[in-house]
């Protein structure tokens, strides 16, 4: 059983995660669920959803379960599968440094001009 304002707080984040990705009323991304609109506008108000549900919305938002569900790590919190082998090598190597020496390669990073989308195709 969970608490009105965890609830609450649910309904906030999938209001959030709606909007991040252009879902303004709900009867679009009911459709997009094979539901009635009016189960959305209750999720929103923090009524119980079924984990079914919840890893539906959590997949057509592009969104952490764990996210909308308890509110961690993030709405675009990256799962290991969706990220590239350079980029899984990368937060290895990140995590076995420093916290100053990773500050210091945040910094660094920032700091390197972007490629342009259209530079980077041309490239690969």
């Amino acid at each position: 059983m969970t608490s009105p304002q965890i609830d609450r707080e649910r309904g906030h984040r999938l209001k959030l995660a709606m909007i991040a990705r252009g879902y303004r009323k709900a009867t679009a991304l009911a459709a997009g669920l094979d539901i009635s609109p009016a189960a959305i506008t209750k999720w929103t108000q923090g009524h119980a959803m079924s984990l079914h549900h919840a890893h539906h919305l959590a997949t057509l938002l592009d969104v952490s379960l764990d996210w909308l569900l308890m509110g961690r790590n993030g709405p675009d919190w990256i799962q290991p599968d969706q990220l590239s082998d350079v980029e899984l090598d990368l937060i290895g190597k990140l995590r076995e440094r420093p916290a100053r020496i990773a500050q210091l390669l945040v910094r660094l990073t920032a700091e390197i001009p972007k490629i342009p989308v259209s530079e980077q195709a041309m490239k690969t």
